[in-house]
């Protein structure tokens, strides 16, 4: 009754709190409007009812995605009249490439798209568009396709909503296809990189086999054959049907006027052309006969696996909410699921379901990994069935059942807290045709579902028609895409400005100061202790809390950590068993997690306030008197035996390990971790002693909920012994790195993977606070966003890598006198690896000078000040974070002050003074057969390195 009564509470009062307008301009076009001034910030995003089921196996909807950053008519081009000359021959070319296929006819095809490429370039204006939106305040500018939908967004400073309604019209009402060439092999990349993960080849195969022969059957970025074959005329025909204002929608949430910006809507996004978008009738997935059977291939040995897969339900179905409290009595939050216990008491290693809602169909699944070697699959499906068949049968109480449909609360407010999470839930309901009402009316339907419902769907969806996969250790063959001998595409104006952006500069913008972190106003602080200091935020938005105690030693200092914060979950009390400790806070709609990162342990509670009190009596109990439970250090080995097999199947982990082998030489993460021999020998005792001893190091404790900090500060003086508290904190945690004095290559040999990976690495410095903001400004200027000087150079010009990075790594301001440490980054197809290498060395060595585009790296900068400001859950951890890191007031400010009188003379002098004559030293992970080595070995003395020299 009580968490029934709370949830009707907490749902009326979130509902008094949230509102999002409605709108629809005079061409159809939706527009949703959520104001939202707790953070100097707007989300804006334009939803397309169109994705990859519109166009299957094509990848039509996702090249055209990347094809709209390329600009229109109007963006990124000096003279489209000339370049579309060129344009239009290029589009022919294509059509023509897809009905030939002799491979030397389309070679030469291909090297005559490239030559009218080149020819083309010279017209372009490259990046104009993300130029345009960094420019008026954009940061984090960015795309996604779906099978549903396609989707473009960026975060922007209020003051320049004027300029982005108008870029953000303007780009969708007649793109250009420039560039396409080089855009198409950064498509090849991203195909190959995907290709890499683990188990990404399985899952595509999977996802074929339960989806055909819907549109879901094929992967979004679509076939290789097609990846080879496209046409221009139907990626334009495509944007032409689909693109139409009655199949898209317009979403802003945050620090903006609704009365003046609909005026700014209506005179910008109502030129989007009307119409309507087709829509064929497509059936949903035909229902499982029987048990199907079905194999996957993992390239993990030891471990065996195998899945249910059940039909569930599309996004609209009115079975969903029910679907979703049966799936969290097998799973949920707290760990006391049927699937969760099987796992805690060890009868499989791992048991999880899945429930996930596509626009025309869903996906309904049991995960399961049985104990290693000794359990057979026939036992494991056994006990999982048996859990099964207790939901369907109604085996669970009346306080689990209430208990769970909080928890399905819970989640949803905490999803509608701040501007980006709320964002992110009105571009999904947007896309499966719901209205904001629809979805508010969904919460409160949660407080109207039975016992009896959760039965019914439980025994209409988990039945015996199901597909039944099982694990088979092996690969899959990859498809390589050779890299083309193709000149690169390099654009003459890359500094130039198009006529539409001259036009754009005479829109009036309101001078607006960035908003900083004030340590005093923006939280309350209470010192609790010598070494405890409690911040509190008051929390506007609804009746749910967070208190988590962020404990000053972490996983660099103390290894050991990240085991404790496994073991930890699985353990009860001396009152309370596991299930009994679980289900209680569960009942109260509260949650007890525990993470570790590189300087601190954290303890993580949270619920709703009026079970505060309470809460705190169970945090209470488990933080004095935690059970040993040696059962459960199985949990450990289990895992410390699957990441062994599948650590080196992760050409990104790999890499990651090898870059900080060569950076921190024995001061490696991946080399003082435990091994699996030191996890196996280790005890319960053990691992409670180091959560005693964490209990005694200096803490910070951020509450941010209804009550006062009064109360707070009560309850928790009350409840946990801050006395004991004695130990001084050491973070943030500092290694020292390793200087190179000549220059070096360490390459890891993986021969099944089609990218390598490349670290670029150097120390300097050390950097005073003036060359700290010049070396901001370098590092945005040379590797830190789309107009950077190494994404255009290598990727944009060349297509040589799908990811590149570079820029300075600085150590806290504690450690000003300490070197830092310049690294790059990029992804490349192997037999790329020498060239996308051979270009960033020349950028280190000698650095293009572009004073045109200093104005922008700066605006960059401002921008990610300006909306990075943090929300209300956050703000006291940055300011704890910046006081541990020796900063008085937030920095921010300080590097805003300094950064109008910066200029490129600054970024000239710095890498004179600080990279000139620097030998960098190169990590490459990549596979040898592709890469030509001898040409890899001039960078450098050429080290093979062995996993035991850089992961224990």
């Amino acid at each position: 009754m009580t968490a029934a009564l709370s949830l009707n509470i907490a749902s009326s009062q979130t509902l008094g709190t949230l509102h999002v307008n409605e709108y629809k301009l005079s061409n159809g076009l939706t527009v949703w409007l959520n104001e939202d001034h707790s953070q100097p910030k707007v989300f804006g995003a334009v939803v397309v009812k169109a994705g990859a089921k519109d166009c299957p196996n094509t990848g039509i909807a996702h090249y055209f995605e990347h094809m709209m950053f390329k600009g229109t008519d109007k963006i990124g081009t000096i003279d489209y009249a000339a370049e579309k000359v060129f344009l239009d021959s290029i589009a022919r070319k294509y059509d023509d490439l897809r009905q030939t296929k002799d491979k030397k006819r389309r070679m030469f095809i291909q090297y005559e798209i490239n030559r009218l490429s080149v020819k083309a370039a010279e017209y372009v204006i490259p990046n104009e568009f993300d130029k345009l939106v960094s420019k008026y305040g954009g940061s984090k500018i960015n795309a996604g396709t779906s099978y549903d939908y396609t989707v473009y967004y960026n975060t922007f400073s209020p003051q320049y909503i004027a300029q982005w309604v108008e870029i953000n019209s303007e780009r969708l009402l007649n793109p250009i296809f420039r560039m396409f060439q080089s855009e198409l092999e950064t498509v090849y990349e991203e195909k190959n990189m995907t290709g890499d993960y683990i188990g990404g080849q399985a899952i595509e195969k999977l996802t074929e086999r339960y989806f055909y022969p819907h549109p879901y059957a094929y992967p979004i970025i679509g076939s290789t054959e097609n990846l080879k074959n496209p046409r221009l005329s139907e990626m334009r025909k495509f944007f032409e049907e689909y693109y139409v204002a009655s199949n898209m929608g317009l979403i802003l949430s945050g620090d903006f006027d609704t009365a003046t910006t609909l005026p700014l809507l209506e005179g910008t996004f109502s030129r989007i052309p009307q119409g309507e978008a087709p829509r064929s009738v497509i059936a949903p997935p035909p229902p499982f006969k029987g048990r199907e059977r079905a194999v996957a291939k993992f390239p993990i040995p030891l471990i065996k696996a195998f899945a249910f897969g059940f039909r569930g339900v599309p996004s609209d179905h009115p079975d969903q909410a029910a679907l979703n409290i049966a799936v969290g009595i097998l799973n949920n939050t707290n760990g006391t699921g049927y699937l969760d216990k099987l796992t805690v008491e060890r009868k499989v290693m791992t048991a999880m379901s899945i429930n996930e809602s596509l626009n025309d169909a869903g996906i309904l699944a049991v995960f399961v990994v049985p104990q290693l070697v000794v359990q057979s699959y026939r036992n494991a499906e056994k006990l999982v069935w048996h859990e099964i068949e207790r939901v369907k049968e109604g085996d669970f109480t009346e306080d689990t059942f209430n208990s769970l449909k909080l928890e399905q609360l819970r989640q949803h407010m905490t999803g509608l807290e701040d501007i980006n999470s709320r964002s992110q839930v009105m571009i999904r309901l947007f896309s499966q045709g719901k209205s904001w009402n629809d979805y508010m009316k969904e919460l409160d339907n949660i407080s109207k579902l039975t016992k009896e419902d959760v039965m019914r769907v439980a025994n209409k969806y988990f039945g015996a028609n199901y597909l039944y996969v099982r694990k088979k250790t092996g690969k899959y063959k990859k498809e390589y895409l050779p890299k083309p001998n193709f000149a690169p595409i390099v654009p003459k104006h890359t500094d130039a400005t198009s006529e539409y952006a001259k036009e754009l500069e005479k829109l009036p913008v309101r001078e607006v100061v960035p908003r900083f972190v004030d340590f005093e106003k923006d939280v309350k602080t209470i010192q609790l202790a010598d070494k405890v200091t409690l911040y509190t935020k008051y929390n506007s938005v609804n009746d749910i809390f967070t208190l988590n105690f962020s404990y000053g030693v972490g996983c660099l200092e103390r290894p050991l950590l990240s085991q404790l914060a496994i073991y930890l979950p699985y353990l009860g009390t001396d009152r309370y068993t596991y299930e009994e400790f679980r289900s209680h806070l569960q009942t109260l709609g509260s949650t007890l997690m525990f993470d570790v990162d590189d300087n601190n342990f954290t303890v993580k509670v949270s619920g709703f306030d009026k079970n505060f009190k309470e809460t705190m009596e169970v945090v209470q109990d488990f933080f004095n008197h935690a059970k040993v439970d040696r059962e459960r250090l199985r949990v450990l080995v289990d895992n410390a035996k699957v990441t062994e097999k599948a650590f080196f199947k992760s050409s990104n982990e790999v890499a990651a390990a090898l870059f900080e082998r060569v950076q921190y030489g024995d001061q490696s993460r991946y080399l003082r971790k435990l091994s699996l021999s030191d996890i196996k020998e280790l005890t319960g005792e053990e691992l409670l002693r180091l959560f005693a001893e964490v209990q005694r190091v200096e803490c910070s404790v951020h509450y941010c909920g209804t009550l006062s900090e009064l109360e707070v500060s009560e309850r928790i003086k009350e409840y946990l012994p801050l006395e004991q508290i004695t130990v001084s904190s050491r973070s943030p945690f500092y290694r020292t790195a390793i200087d190179y004095k000549k220059p070096m290559v360490f390459f890891y040999d993986m021969r099944d993977i089609s990218q390598s990976i490349v670290y670029g690495y150097f120390l300097g410095g050390p950097f005073d606070e003036e060359t700290r903001h010049a070396s901001k400004l370098f590092s945005v200027y040379f590797g830190g966003g789309m107009s950077s000087i190494m994404f255009q150079e290598i990727r944009e010009f060349r297509s040589y890598a799908y990811y590149t990075y570079g820029g300075f790594q600085l150590p806290p301001v504690r450690y000003k006198d300490q070197p830092v440490s310049f690294v790059s980054l990029l992804s490349t197809q192997n037999d790329k690896t020498v060239d996308a290498m051979i270009v960033l060395d020349s950028l280190l060595r000698h650095l293009p000078e572009q004073p045109d585009k200093i104005e922008a790296v700066k605006q960059s900068i401002l921008n990610q000040i300006s909306n990075g400001y943090p929300t209300l859950r956050e703000i006291s951890t940055r300011i704890a974070g910046y006081k541990r890191d020796g900063y008085a007031n937030d920095p921010n400010k300080t590097l805003f002050n300094n950064l109008e009188t910066l200029g490129i003379e600054d970024i000239v002098r710095f890498h004179q003074i600080y990279m000139q004559g620097s030998q960098p030293v190169y990590i490459v992970v990549g596979n040898s057969k592709r890469i030509d080595m001898k040409r890899l070995a001039s960078f450098g003395t050429l080290v093979r390195m062995k996993r035991k020299e850089f992961y224990r």
